[in-house]
């Protein structure tokens, strides 16, 4: 007996070149933001477009 071999096509998830933490949009990055301010000794976050994967990432800069 013969297996037919499926058709349908395997789809990877979407893997991005950067290795940082992604969001989806600024509201994401920006609640991000506020959640480690509240719990974590951390100050001056922002968030930026990353130019290279089209996603929000967090900077101290």
């Amino acid at each position: 007996m013969r297996i037919k071999q499926s058709r349908i096509k395997k789809i990877n998830p979407i893997g991005t070149t950067c290795k940082k933490a992604i969001y989806n949009s600024l509201i994401d990055a920006e609640d991000s933001i506020a959640y480690l301010q509240e719990t974590k000794f951390v100050k001056d976050l922002s968030a930026y477009k990353c130019s290279v994967c089209g996603f929000w990432h967090l900077t101290s800069k």
